[in-house]
């Protein structure tokens, strides 16, 4: 499907597909947003402090005087402009919030058609409009949606610019940029992207010059912060200085996989050193050790999956403070519930492709290779169950696939019958 076909698909959403979706989403969140106050806490803390120090002209620091880099810049960065817009309190950025939510679901509504058709699409719409996860982070100051909203946005512009092939290489590149400002799990995209695009042209020499140019736009769009980050550590960081921490925190002789704390010798480093000794420490221990490392990669790429409650987690003060541990308990059951059940059906999806079109589809489809991609990745350094946010609308179109074709084996069986 080229720009011309697509975009007049595009407008579509603006008709009879587009509010019946978008309505009850809207509804969905604001009546969250009503019920549960913003209470942030663990990374929300982080980010509201380090966006009221950035909107009161102290700079990226703790306090003045000392700098970070441990969480990107992106998140507080965004919060400490509709600050400095609209003062220091939580209604903005939860406003914000119910606006990357409803642009998401617009997006993944839009890739679930480029890559499947309208039924998905629409299935894929109502999936993510009533996913508790997304509903429960309107009310979370994280980087999760606004890193999804860039991650889609990127996609989009991937498959159907209105430019041609440099423009297009331009636009990932930036958009790649804001994603890693975000997130820096979103370094390797444009690589991943021009995969694709060679798996469908069956050519070499144009993708690649094409993700050259997008890594080279990428890479000069990160280069101020980078400089900064080496002027005020002394030595190159190109994003953040979590890295290595996170690194360790998935691969050392006493972890489990998941988040733990730092050890207590590496605590009164400053931070970049820190970055650098974690990191040595975790890429020693994974030389030393390769089975258990691939051994425990799988089993983080299971863990990864096995639940999702951060949602929940993240509103726990707000949630018990109103309405008792009960009730805490009873959503992160149906969090859980709902995500299983999605998940489930986005595994059979990836089942009902391979069978349909052959094994090649794993390395061709797009929303398997980005969940892939994503899982990977977490799978090789940390995980949580926040960790898998990425591959949630890749998952969500495939689970809408899934429905669709259940839909259309029943109605087949039904036609039989009849």
């Amino acid at each position: 499907m080229g720009f011309r076909t697509f975009w007049p698909a595009c407008k579509r959403w603006t008709g009879d597909s587009f509010a019946p979706v978008l309505g009850p989403a809207f509804v969905l969140r604001v009546a969250w947003v009503v019920k549960v106050p913003v209470q942030p806490v663990s990374d929300g803390y982080v980010y509201n402090l380090l966006a009221r120090s950035l909107a009161n002209g102290i700079g990226y620091c703790w306090y003045p005087g000392h700098p970070t880099a441990y969480w990107p810049v992106g998140t507080s960065f965004v919060y400490s402009l509709l600050y400095r817009v609209f003062g220091q309190s939580f209604t903005p950025i939860v406003a914000f919030n119910v606006a990357l939510s409803l642009g998401t679901i617009w997006l993944t509504m839009l890739l679930g058609e480029r890559w499947f058709n309208r039924k998905v699409a629409i299935v894929a719409g109502y999936i993510y409009a009533c996913w508790p996860v997304q509903i429960e982070f309107t009310t979370v100051l994280a980087s999760e949606l606004i890193f999804n909203f860039l991650l889609l946005a990127l996609l989009v512009a991937w498959e159907s610019p209105p430019l041609n092939r440099w423009a297009k290489a331009v636009f990932i590149g930036i958009l790649a940029a804001a994603a890693c400002y975000v997130r820096p799990v979103g370094m390797l995209l444009p690589a991943v992207l021009y995969a694709l695009t060679i798996s469908r042209e069956r050519r070499y020499k144009l993708p690649v010059a094409g993700a050259a140019v997008a890594f080279a736009v990428m890479f000069l769009a990160i280069a101020p912060w980078s400089v900064r980050n080496t002027r005020t550590f002394g030595h190159f960081e190109l994003v953040s200085t979590n890295g290595g921490p996170n690194l360790w925190m998935g691969n050392n002789p006493d972890g489990t996989g998941g988040t733990v704390d730092i050890p207590d010798n590496s605590l009164k480093m400053p931070e970049a050193e820190r970055d650098i000794y974690l990191g040595h420490l975790a890429k020693c221990y994974i030389l030393a050790h390769p089975e258990r490392f691939a051994v425990r990669t799988l089993k983080k790429a299971f863990w990864l999956h096995d639940h999702e409650t951060i949602g929940v987690h993240w509103n726990l003060p707000a949630l018990e403070g109103r309405y008792g541990a009960q009730a805490v308990w009873r959503l992160k059951l149906a969090s859980d519930l709902f995500w299983w059940a999605v998940l489930l059906l986005g595994m059979a999806a990836g089942v009902l492709l391979v069978v349909e079109r052959g094994p090649w589809v794993v390395f061709s489809s797009p929303p398997i290779v980005l969940w892939a991609y994503f899982a990977a990745l977490h799978a090789v350094i940390v995980v949580q169950d926040r960790y898998h946010f990425p591959c949630l609308p890749f998952i969500g179109i495939l689970a809408a696939f899934a429905v669709c074709e259940i839909w259309k084996c029943m109605g087949a069986r039904n036609a039989l019958k009849a």
